[in-house]
């Protein structure tokens, strides 16, 4: 079994080697943290680290301009995470913490937590990465890592173990952070570091679909979206409960069947949806989603009601009609982007 110590010193050694650059990590200041906590959250860190973060920094630099922020302005610079919840959750702890704590973030667990969007893992990475606080942040991801090494021992108790007799509390989380990705995406630990590690932590898996996807071709999901226009507003439809990101506002459209030109799909999909007949224009948006094992192609068109039928969902979602002036202040689905900024500058020639 491999100690805390031999671990420690092997891990602190690969991390100087190969850590990541990122914006958030050339601070200590609490607040731009907490900032890149919130925004990682289920969201790919090269796109946070890109655009949204830095964006985010320039228009509230600090927690009083936050604070002081009206949620449109908000909106408009975190439009396109998605998880408006969280943006909302900041916009009032920010309150708050001006109002409480003189614009300064808590520096005490127990008072960070009471925050409105902030969990023990939160509150550990703003203090540990902030003033190097000796507080362990464990995912689902860094668990793996520890219950491979020391099967015996509560996840917990090896995190508190390690970290404590770490150099830095910081840099330990850092590193960890950073070797539960690579391991996840199946890179290879070299030296001493990989000679320590088991080879079923996340590598069986990966190395497993390695082998056998490239016969399999990514499979591709075509979906025709209408925007469909009447009076200067468009129809917009709430995702039902028990789909996913439910709540959250789109278009309507759904999947093409195989041998139907998109138009012909999202003709059929409105009728049988929101039983109306519809004239459907050629796309004037593309996008191109690619996962694991799933290429998603949506085209969005714009359309129009016949016959002045009214629109009725067949799973009773909400529906409104909204014109582009307020796209900004509804949680669209992220897909949603960039047929919305094409829609405003239709509207506004």
């Amino acid at each position: 079994m491999k100690t805390f110590s031999e671990f420690n010193s092997a891990l602190e050694r690969w991390f100087e080697k190969t850590a990541r650059e990122l914006p958030w990590r050339e601070t200590n200041d609490p607040y731009k943290i907490w900032v890149s906590e919130i925004m990682r959250h289920q969201t790919q860190i090269e796109l946070v680290a890109k655009d949204f973060y830095p964006q985010f920094i320039a228009k509230f630099p600090d927690v009083k301009a936050l604070a002081a922020a009206e949620w449109e302005d908000i909106h408009a610079v975190w439009s396109g995470l998605g998880f408006y919840d969280r943006a909302r959750d900041m916009s009032r702890a920010a309150k708050i913490v001006t109002e409480e704590f003189g614009g300064k973030l808590p520096r005490d667990f127990t008072t960070l937590k009471t925050l409105p969007g902030i969990g023990s893992h939160t509150a550990a990475a703003i203090l540990s990465l902030s003033q190097d606080s000796k507080m362990a942040v464990i995912d689902s991801n860094v668990s793996k890592i520890l219950r491979s090494l020391w099967p015996d021992k509560p996840v917990f108790d090896s995190a508190k173990s390690l970290i404590n007799s770490s150099s830095s509390g910081r840099m330990w989380n850092l590193a960890i952070a950073d070797l539960a990705d690579y391991l996840k995406k199946g890179e290879k630990i070299e030296g001493e570091l990989g000679d320590l590690l088991p080879e079923n932590i996340f590598v069986a898996a990966v190395s497993k679909r390695k082998k056998t996807s490239p016969k399999n071709k990514q499979r591709v999901v075509a979906v025709g979206v209408a925007c469909i226009y009447k009076d200067g507003k468009y129809l917009i439809q709430s995702r039902p409960p028990g789909k996913s990101f439910p709540g959250s506002w789109e278009f309507p459209g759904g999947k093409k069947k195989e041998g139907e030109g998109f138009r012909d799909c999202v003709k059929r999909e409105i009728k049988e949806e929101l039983g109306i007949e519809i004239s459907v224009e050629p796309f004037f948006h593309e996008i191109v989603c690619n996962f694991q094992s799933t290429q998603l192609r949506l085209r969005f068109h714009l359309a129009e009601i016949m016959n002045d039928e009214v629109p009725y969902p067949l799973e009773k979602q909400a529906l409104q009609w909204a014109p582009t002036s307020d796209f900004d202040n509804i949680d669209f689905l992220k897909t949603n982007a960039g047929a919305l900024v094409e829609l405003k500058k239709m509207n506004n020639k």
